[in-house]
């Protein structure tokens, strides 16, 4: 579902967001890092579309999985940009129209598009320029609210119909994927589908209450596609 608003007033928007101070990490930056560290060398370039604080990429560069030098953001908020930079010295940081960015073709080995692509209007653009920024045989990793969560269904409806934004952190632009939805945009761009890993299974006000154990243990039971939060993994197919 989309909220109609210029370009402007949703940089507006979420400059006032992010002034508001540092955000907690969230779950699926959690349950992504395992899989990408292991994936990813210190030579490799990646770039996280729609960074906001970029809590993943600031542990990559501490913990020296990944050299500043190679790591790349891109968001539309100059707040958040300007966050990320004092936290990751030595990073590449801009602010920019994720619709609009201007990287050239092959340039990365990793992108993630983390919580963002409910949030574009044209999520199509994107992701054919996303392909095009990796490299063959590069790294997509996507996270985004998945309405087979039906408890998360039922709170979002109801935010709406009682015109209650604030319930949910509803934003200018904030449309309702599924699971099967997003892999069908995300294969119609090229890439191939590699895996989901789930993040957030409980109910939507107590994901930061959810144990490990507990997700890891739905996850192993191949129940990624229900949680809240699912990353999905996709490869830019190798070609001859």
């Amino acid at each position: 579902m989309k909220h109609a608003s210029s370009s402007a007033e949703q940089a507006a928007w979420y400059d006032k967001y992010y002034s508001g101070g540092r955000s907690l990490p969230a779950p699926w930056h959690r349950f992504l890092m395992p899989d990408l560290i292991a994936e990813c060398r210190p030579d490799h370039k990646l770039v996280e579309l729609g960074c906001g604080q970029a809590h993943g990429l600031c542990y990559l560069a501490e913990k020296g999985h990944l050299p500043a030098r190679q790591i790349y953001g891109l968001d539309q908020s100059s707040e958040a940009v300007a966050y990320c930079r004092q936290e990751i010295p030595g990073g590449h940081f801009q602010v920019q129209d994720l619709h609009a960015m201007d990287y050239p073709a092959g340039m990365f080995d990793f992108c993630l598009l983390l919580e963002t692509i409910e949030h574009l209007e044209h999520p199509e653009t994107v992701l054919r320029r996303i392909y095009e920024i990796l490299k063959p045989g590069g790294w997509f990793y996507i996270s985004f609210p998945n309405y087979l969560h039906l408890p998360w269904f039922a709170v979002r409806l109801l935010s709406e119909w009682l015109n209650r934004p604030t319930w949910i952190n509803l934003q200018p632009v904030d449309n309702i994927y599924t699971v099967f939805g997003i892999k069908k945009l995300v294969r119609a761009a090229g890439f191939e589908f590699v895996k989901g890993i789930g993040s957030s299974y409980g109910p939507p006000v107590l994901y930061r209450l959810e144990r490990e154990w507990i997700t890891k243990g739905l996850n192993s039971c191949g129940m990624w596609w229900w949680s809240f939060h699912p990353i999905l993994k996709f490869k830019k197919p190798v070609t001859s």
